[in-house]
C-alpha cells in the first residue's frame, strides 16, 4: 500500500544549457573563482545515447562510464572548472563553477528536446560539512526522478516511499530533474517502492517494486534515482558519504 507524505522539493542546481543534436556547446558560467580548496564530485551517465561516456575537466580525465554508471567520489579543485563530456564522435563543452567545500552528483541525462542522441546535464550539490543534518544511528536518503517519461507517459510525476509505512517517509508528485531533501531513516535495512503519482496510468502497479536498501550505514548519505523510459525504467543508489 502506498503511504507517502509530502517532502519539499529542492531545484537542481541548473546547467543552463541545451545540448544540440552534434553534441557540441560551449558556455561559460564561472560564477565561483579558483581557490586552494576542494570539492567533491560523482559522475553519473543515464543518457542512453548507444556509447560510453569520458569525463574530463582542465583536460584532466576522471571518468569513462557506460549507461547507469557512476564514478566514486572525486576530489577536484573548487572554483571554475572547464568540463568535457565525450561520447561517440562528439564532445560537450561546459565552463562550471564547483563552491569550496561541497559535494556534487553530476548527472549527464538524456534529454528528450535534442532527440535521440540529446544530452543535458545536472548539478545537485550540498557542503559536506554537515554532520549535524544526520542524528546517531539514522542514514539520509534523498530521491531523484530523472526518468524523461515523467514528461509524457507519467506527466504527474512519481511517488517514492521510503522503509516502514509506519515511518511516514517519502514523497509525492516529484516532478521530472526534480529530487527530494534528505530524510532520515534507521540505518541498517531499509527499502524503497517508486510508483507514478497519476496512478491510473499504470494500474496501480509500481514502477519500481519494493526493493531492498540494506546496510545503511549511521550518518551515511544516500541517493536513489529513477530513470530510463517506460520500457525500462530502473533505479540506483548512490552513496554519497
Amino acid at each position: 500500500m502506498k503511504h507517502t507524505v509530502g517532502v519539499g522539493l529542492i531545484g537542481f542546481i541548473m546547467i543552463g544549457l541545451t545540448v544540440s543534436l552534434s553534441g557540441c556547446l560551449n558556455v561559460d558560467s564561472a560564477d565561483v573563482p579558483p581557490t586552494n580548496y576542494l570539492s567533491k564530485v560523482i559522475y553519473v551517465d543515464l543518457a542512453n545515447t548507444g556509447t560510453s561516456m569520458a569525463v574530463s575537466y582542465d583536460d584532466i580525465s576522471v571518468a569513462s562510464l557506460n549507461y547507469g554508471g557512476h564514478s566514486t567520489l572525486d576530489t577536484i579543485p573548487s572554483g571554475s572548472r572547464r568540463m568535457k563530456f565525450s561520447y561517440g564522435a562528439a564532445t560537450d563543452t561546459l565552463r562550471q563553477g564547483f563552491a569550496s567545500m561541497y559535494q556534487y552528483t553530476y548527472f549527464s541525462i538524456f534529454d528528450p528536446a535534442n532527440g535521440d542522441a540529446g544530452r543535458t546535464y545536472l548539478l545537485a550539490g550540498v557542503g559536506y560539512t554537515r554532520g549535524s543534518q544526520g542524528v546517531k544511528d539514522t542514514a539520509l536518503v534523498r530521491f531523484f526522478n530523472l526518468s524523461s517519461d515523467t514528461v509524457s507517459d507519467f506527466s504527474g510525476g512519481m511517488d517514492f516511499t521510503l522503509g516502514a509505512a509506519s515511518l511516514g517517509l517519502g514523497a509525492t508528485g516529484v516532478a521530472y530533474e526534480n529530487y527530494t531533501g534528505y530524510m532520515k531513516v534507521p540505518a541498517g535495512n531499509s527499502s524503497y517502492e517508486v510508483f507514478a503519482t497519476n496512478a491510473d496510468t499504470t494500474g496501480g502497479t509500481p514502477l519500481i517494486p519494493t526493493t531492498s536498501l540494506n546496510g545503511l550505514q549511521s550518518d551515511g548519505e544516500y541517493s536513489v534515482v529513477v530513470y530510463g523510459n517506460h520500457a525500462s525504467i530502473k533505479s540506483l543508489v548512490l552513496q554519497e558519504h
